[in-house]
């Protein structure tokens, strides 16, 4: 059994959500594509690790023990860092070198490494320091509202910024979709149905490649 604990009352332009698990015992967990890129705190017996990943196409599992813990916070997709570029962090986890117990480097930065209580200092600083910034080109296109533009320029700001294609990104997004109304007891045949799925067998394709998990599994969850 774990323990997880989202973050409530604090908003960030930046940030989707900040997410503290805490495992009870030894086991394993399915990381799931989410459209967000995330700063990942990962606490075991050896100490804590700093993991910046970027958006992933496909599910990862973790090994855990008993008494680990992972602060996670998940960044938006329109929200970059040029030191890390979304093209350059697809699919990819880069362990960030500490600087002794509670800090860690950050490119030419010092950065002190954030809890659950000062996960709202530690983006203030990313965005104040300009590590962190908004494209308003790939929110506005996320939103459902986009700025006008041609086809090319949203491609590039989107496949830069997030490391995925416009076409990708929304297929995650599907995904995400259909395990939300799986997991509330839609029949198969509806969620593939009412998610513009070529049929069953589509949906069972794309959940198995994307969330490795098929509908069924996802049912039981």
């Amino acid at each position: 059994m774990h323990r997880v604990v989202k973050l409530e009352g604090w908003t960030s332009p930046v940030v989707e959500s900040v997410t503290h698990t805490t495992f009870g015992e030894d086991g394993s967990t399915l990381m799931q594509p989410d459209g967000c890129w995330d700063f990942v705190m990962m606490k075991t017996a050896a100490g804590v690790m700093v993991l910046r990943t970027g958006l992933t196409t496909t599910a990862v599992t973790h090994e855990f023990s008993a008494g680990d813990e992972i602060l996670a916070i998940a960044f938006k997709p329109s929200s970059y860092m040029s030191l890390m570029p979304g093209e350059r962090m697809r699919d990819e986890g880069v362990v960030l070198p500490n600087v002794g117990q509670d800090r860690f480097w950050l490119g030419t930065d010092v950065v002190e490494i954030p809890t659950f209580e000062t996960v709202d200092r530690f983006v203030d600083k990313l965005l104040r320091n300009s590590i962190v910034e908004d494209n308003s080109v790939v929110a506005s296109v996320v939103s459902g509202h986009p700025m006008a533009m041609s086809e090319r320029t949203m491609q590039r700001h989107f496949l830069k910024t997030t490391g995925l294609t416009y076409k990708a990104f929304t297929q995650i997004e599907r995904a995400q979709k259909a395990v939300a109304l799986l997991q509330q007891g839609r029949p198969a045949a509806d969620v593939a149905f009412a998610l513009g799925y070529a049929d069953q067998p589509h949906m069972i394709r794309s959940l198995k490649a994307i969330m490795g998990q098929t509908p069924r599994q996802v049912a039981a969850r």
